[in-house]
């Protein structure tokens, strides 16, 4: 399996509740969650969304120190996490859903993590931050927030570096992930994955990683999502 750690590096750039899905279920080994990076990471006992009744988090420390040389750090104890079907993707960027995760807010957010990296098949990279599509969750008084880049459709954007370079925001009527969509319509997505690589410690639930699945308490089980109001 090809490493995500060229993808990966300190990226500098310029309360709505989600439907309830199913329960969680175990998954194959294709949709196991699994991590690359020197941080830390763990499924903890901790005060979550309140979108679940499992009081489990996916608690992250990463350390990244800016190294002399512009394009790396020394160290990078990084953390992605990602399913190997979210490494593979390969959907036309307008059928992609649930690219989404909600947040403690008390902890790390950063403006470029965590975030959600969308690699398309041309060599583009989108990077969903939750610094720029943060939603209070108004029933726990603003201590947890939701990032939602398919789904939300007022308040949320996020950049894209490449060919399609830019900042895509929600319209009012259009999710973010629909503004891109629509001007870029012959985008593919390529693979997904879940990025901490600020220094702190950040927790996060309702992961989902446009691959079907949203993990809220394991690396082994997950909600299935079956549509984007669905995760």
């Amino acid at each position: 399996m090809r490493k995500l750690s060229a993808l990966i590096g300190v990226l500098v750039i310029v309360g709505i509740t989600a439907a309830v899905a199913a329960a969680d279920t175990s998954v194959g080994d294709n949709q196991k969650l699994r991590y690359e990076g020197g941080g830390t990471h763990a499924w903890v006992n901790h005060s979550d969304s309140p979108n679940d009744s499992n009081n489990k988090a996916l608690h992250i420390t990463a350390t990244v120190t800016p190294a002399a040389n512009p394009e790396g750090c020394d160290p990078c104890d990084y953390v992605a996490a990602y399913s190997r079907r979210s490494l593979n993707i390969r959907k036309p960027a307008g059928d992609v859903k649930n690219l989404s995760f909600e947040f403690d807010e008390s902890s790390h957010v950063g403006a470029g993590a965590p975030r959600i990296s969308v690699q398309f098949q041309n060599g583009d990279v989108a990077y969903l931050s939750a610094f720029y599509c943060n939603q209070p969750l108004a029933v726990t008084g603003g201590a947890w927030g939701r990032a939602d880049f398919t789904g939300d459709k007022t308040d949320c954007g996020f950049y894209v570096t490449g060919d399609t370079g830019g900042f895509y925001a929600a319209d009012g009527t259009n999710s973010a992930w629909k503004v891109y969509v629509t001007a870029h319509p012959d985008q593919v997505v390529e693979s997904a994955y879940l990025v901490a690589d600020e220094t702190g410690d950040c927790y996060i639930d309702r992961l989902s990683l446009g691959a079907g699945k949203m993990y809220t308490q394991s690396n082994t089980t997950a909600k299935s999502c079956t549509g984007e109001a669905s995760c």
